[in-house]
């Protein structure tokens, strides 16, 4: 095994993964604390912003790793990553050594570089079957310098991901379902988006139900550097909540005028009323929700309606009563 000191290991891997300077997995921020500790064979951060500990193998294919740096730099330096071959020089069980040869296999005849590179990947991505450099072949150096999304954690991403979802404006709790994440984590990756200028925040009145209410919503700049890094941003599909239960949504309670109040319509017993308001007003938001949750025969006999019967009305009922019989 080759003779080099662990430090020298770590500072390598430090610079494979991060080009020197240590960057927190969890918010992207390089503004990091040094922890004293003797336990274990790794050095370890703290992050000044979001207060996470973390070490250069955290978050990686490598994750919670036993093995000392000086180990897996002689790994990566191997000729060929054969179990055999790996167990005989670095001293370690069969199990093991299988172990980091399916970490290295997708990386198995590239340079020493290029497999410590494929240790650093983001540990979801690391398939065996998966060839990380299919989908990213450029090196991490020219990666760094091409791509604005460098050093952004995968919850600054999806919130990213979730702005872009709502162009008008969402709140930080909105962003929180449509990215998946908790709301503190919302909250510190909107933070890292806005040091970086691509979000912002203000404070606006909006409509709820029948009140009006001081909320804060959070945009996209749309400035220069934002609509780059969109440019590189993987789209992630988001998932905005769907409307449960047999009331009407309260953003749609204005268009009720007349009768009953729409916070206590119910579409089991006031559907067609619902249909009538909704499907022949003219928002197209409120429309599309009540082609899409009222019932099929509530819909049927909205058709049978007197501005229902024809024109655009006529079509769109036409077109999803016809789909859900399809469906069926």
């Amino acid at each position: 095994m080759t003779s080099i000191t662990r430090e020298a290991s770590e500072e390598r891997l430090i610079l494979a993964r991060w080009l020197g300077t240590p960057a927190c997995p969890g918010c992207g921020s390089g503004r990091a604390a040094p922890i004293r500790t003797t336990s274990g064979p790794w050095r370890r951060w703290r992050c000044r912003d979001c207060r996470k500990r973390y070490a250069v193998t955290t978050g990686t294919a490598i994750h919670a790793t036993k093995l000392p740096p000086e180990r897996w730099i002689a790994a990566v330096e191997l000729e060929s990553p054969e179990t055999a071959l790996i167990a005989r020089t670095l001293g370690v069980s069969q199990v093991t050594a299988r172990r980091i040869s399916v970490l290295l296999r997708p990386a198995r005849d590239r340079v020493p570089a290029e497999r410590l590179r494929c240790l650093l990947r983001d540990r979801q991505e690391s398939v065996p079957d998966r060839d990380p450099w299919q989908l990213d072949p450029l090196p991490a150096t020219l990666r760094a310098e091409v791509s604005p999304l460098g050093g952004l954690s995968p919850g600054a991403k999806a919130t990213l991901n979730a702005l872009r979802a709502r162009p008008f404006g969402a709140t930080a709790a909105k962003l929180a379902l449509l990215s998946g994440l908790s709301y503190s984590q919302t909250l510190r990756c909107l933070g890292v988006l806005a040091l970086r200028g691509w979000a912002e925040r203000a404070r606006t009145t909006v409509q709820v139900g029948y009140e009006l209410k001081r909320v804060t919503l959070w945009t996209l700049s749309w400035s220069d550097d934002c609509i780059r890094a969109l440019a590189f941003l993987r789209d992630r599909p988001t998932t905005p909540p769907t409307d449960t239960g047999d009331r009407v949504p309260p953003r749609f309670w204005r268009f009720f005028w007349s009768g009953a109040t729409a916070d206590t319509l119910r579409i089991s017993e006031h559907g067609l009323h619902i249909a009538e308001a909704l499907v022949g007003g003219r928002d197209p938001c409120a429309r599309a929700w009540a082609l899409r949750n009222l019932p099929t025969r509530v819909l049927e006999e909205c058709r049978t309606l007197r501005g229902c019967d024809t024109g655009l009305r006529a079509v769109l009922l036409d077109a999803e009563i016809a789909r859900r019989a399809a469906e069926a």
